[in-house]
């Protein structure tokens, strides 16, 4: 070896925590920065936002029919050409024409995702009868 690398050899051995130390602060900090750019160029979250809203849309729209009901759809067979179903996809096209788009949703999916949030709402619920009026109550 020559008198250089020898000198050099002590020098990066006296440096080497620092540089351990220095690297597992940057190489983290520059793999979160690749993949903050990696998803604006590619639109993973804009779209997940996308399916969240649409999800959250869908939710109400099947709330709103359950909460209309008279006995929370609990006991009613609702398949997936139903009118009922229609109705809320046709809803849903018809508020948010361009969060379909960007949820990467197609009409028909729609319908089986307001099929699919109507099942658990059914599940979740428990049959009830009309209330009767009470006898003491005036008409």
């Amino acid at each position: 070896m020559t008198n250089a690398a020898i000198a050099a050899s002590a020098i990066v051995a006296d440096a080497a925590p620092y540089i351990v130390a220095l690297s597992s602060v940057v190489v983290p900090g520059l793999v979160a920065m690749g993949l903050d750019q990696l998803r604006r160029l590619t639109g993973l979250r804009l779209q997940q936002a996308a399916a969240d809203r649409l999800d959250a849309m869908i939710e109400d729209e099947v709330g709103a029919l359950v909460a209309a009901a008279s006995d929370n759809l609990a006991t009613t067979s609702i398949p997936l050409g139903s009118p009922i179903v229609a109705a809320i996809a046709a809803r849903i096209l018809a508020a948010a024409p361009d969060l379909l788009a960007k949820a990467g949703v197609d009409p028909a999916s729609v319908a089986r995702m307001a099929l699919g949030e109507i099942g658990k709402w059914q599940a979740s619920m428990t049959s009830v009868s009309p209330a009767s009026p009470s006898p003491t109550a005036k008409t």
